[in-house]
């Protein structure tokens, strides 16, 4: 189950913060403004700290910002820059602001600015770049930017060199912002926010797997089922995969290309021998040629480890996902409102309960071998994670007060080809129960797990986590339960989770509305 602290600390650790992983070793800048600077001591990988004055930079179409750094040694050169924006994310045709970089006065990528009016801290990789003195130009990307988009804040800027013993950086791909329906749609839909990667190490290789998280998709499941299936409105697609010997050589590599198929990697290297990839499709898909004229490479920030959490504990550990997302949406789409519990058309996400929970196959022998397990998890098997792949489960909430459940897939419910129900690979997964209006988490009496029809017939549901957001879009702290129960045709249901009896709760608000919500109201008629 996901390992979540506090998510607004992580939040502001994310804004605030201009430390480097600990595979990124600081490298001094040389300034001709008079900005916030820190300069860096790379002796003993010790970063000690020198602020100058705390003046800020303005670019905009009439003023660039250019600074310098020195490398000792060929390496990935990773930039953190702290910035605000007169734009909003929320607010049509004032989405962003966009910076294009040059390095030595070459392009290099631009950066798009989603996060607005707010100091938010962005993370590109530069890619590799052999020993020597660098000038990094800062422009104002006039026709990236939205057209009723402002002037560009610069606060901080730190650069970073990259151990070169981690392959992690040196084949992060390069990506061609989308151009579908506009030259530059991924400023304004669908934009980068975190790359995050798994990797396995094997005795004859090394597999790594890079996966974008994307604020939305444009296409494919459609919005409100996005919450039932995936437990989120942001698009997390796996976009490159690559295979290396023991000595770090190639053996092979590919991407997902269009329809999900996975492709084989013929394309083109930039920034220093990055693979390049375009964002071709408008759910999420690549190729591996580039068309569009912009392009960014972000750094692997997060290593998902998929035994143990599900891809969405990215948007915990990153928690303003969460947030862009939804400003997304609530300027694309036409949010229910009132919002209904039995309709699976979007509303607002601060009324939905956030659940992550885990699946397993399990089989039982009568004759099991002093070696073996009567219950085991089947995760090598392809015939088995197939067969556990169409497994659905519903999770249901019940809330002080109400007999009614509330499922997460609208009672098993299909639109066309789409099942509100998670179908994915993995077996830590999420999704979401819709609510409603002004319910919160104190408002839960239990949580449960239901075995759908079809799949497997026997199955182990592990732990849940439960979380709703709070005014911000921000993860507030949520429910947890490492509560293993077994369901199956026969026995289908189980609890996950149940509110202590002595535990104070708030009455739900349907509770209120039948007590009239007024002062003095008689504490017999609320159902704790």
């Amino acid at each position: 189950m996901p390992n979540t602290n506090n998510s607004e600390q992580n939040m502001q650790e994310t804004e605030e913060q201009a430390a480097f992983p600990a595979a990124v070793q600081p490298v001094i800048i040389h300034w001709p403004h008079d900005i916030e600077v820190q300069l860096f001591s790379t002796e003993n990988n010790d970063m000690q700290e020198t602020r100058h004055s705390t003046a800020e930079q303005i670019v905009n179409s009439a003023q660039s910002l250019t600074f310098h750094f020195d490398l000792t040694e060929s390496r990935d050169v990773v930039l953190n820059l702290t910035a605000v924006s007169d734009s909003h994310w929320q607010r049509e045709n004032r989405e962003s602001t966009a910076l294009r970089i040059y390095v030595n006065g070459e392009y290099n990528q631009d950066l798009i600015l989603f996060y607005g009016d707010r100091a938010f801290m962005y993370q590109r990789l530069l890619g590799q770049l052999e020993a020597g003195t660098y000038e990094v130009t800062l422009h104002y990307a006039l026709e990236l930017s939205r057209p009723l988009a402002g002037d560009i804040t610069i606060q901080h800027i730190a650069i970073g060199g990259v151990d070169p013993r981690m392959p992690v950086y040196r084949y992060t791909p390069v990506v061609y912002g989308r151009q579908l329906q506009h030259p530059y749609e991924s400023t304004f839909t669908d934009t980068p926010l975190v790359l995050m990667y798994w990797m396995k190490e094997e005795a004859d290789r090394t597999i790594i797997e890079y996966h974008m998280v994307f604020s939305h998709e444009d296409e494919g499941t459609p919005s409100g089922l996005l919450m039932s299936k995936w437990g989120r409105t942001t698009d997390i697609e796996w976009m490159y995969r690559v295979e290396l010997d023991p000595e770090g050589n190639l053996l092979r590599h590919s991407y997902q290309g269009p329809h999900h198929i996975e492709t084989e990697f013929k394309g083109e290297y930039g920034c220093g021998g990055h693979p390049v990839l375009q964002a071709a499709t408008a759910n999420g898909n690549f190729t591996d040629t580039p068309v569009s004229d912009y392009c960014y490479m972000l750094p692997p920030l997060y290593r998902w480890d998929p035994e143990s959490e599900p891809r969405e504990q990215v948007m915990l550990v990153y928690p303003f996902t969460h947030q862009v997302s939804n400003w997304e949406m609530n300027r694309q789409y036409t949010l229910e409102q009132p919002a209904r519990t039995d309709s699976w058309q979007l509303a607002d996400q601060r009324g939905y309960l956030f659940i992550s929970s885990t699946k397993y196959a399990v089989e039982h022998s009568t004759n099991a071998e002093p070696n073996q397990l009567d219950e085991r998890v089947h995760r090598s098997s392809m015939e088995k994670s197939m067969q556990l792949q169409q497994t659905c489960i519903d999770y249901q909430v019940r809330l002080h007060g109400e007999e009614e459940w509330l499922s997460s897939s609208y009672g098993d419910m299909r639109i066309g080809d789409f099942r509100a129900a998670y179908q994915g690979p993995y077996h830590q997964f999420s999704t979401t129960i819709k609510l409603g209006e002004q319910v919160q988490l104190e408002h839960i009496a239990a949580i449960r797990a239901v075995l759908l029809p079809g799949g497997l017939d026997r199955i182990v549901v592990e732990g849940v986590y439960a979380y709703m957001l709070n005014d911000q879009y921000l993860p507030q702290e949520g429910i947890r339960s490492t509560a293993r129960i077994e369901l199956s045709t026969n026995s289908p249901s189980g609890l996950l989770w149940t509110c202590a009896e002595n535990e104070l709760h708030q009455p739900s608000p349907r509770d209120i509305a039948q007590q009239g919500d007024v002062p003095g109201g008689s504490k017999e008629n609320i159902h704790l």
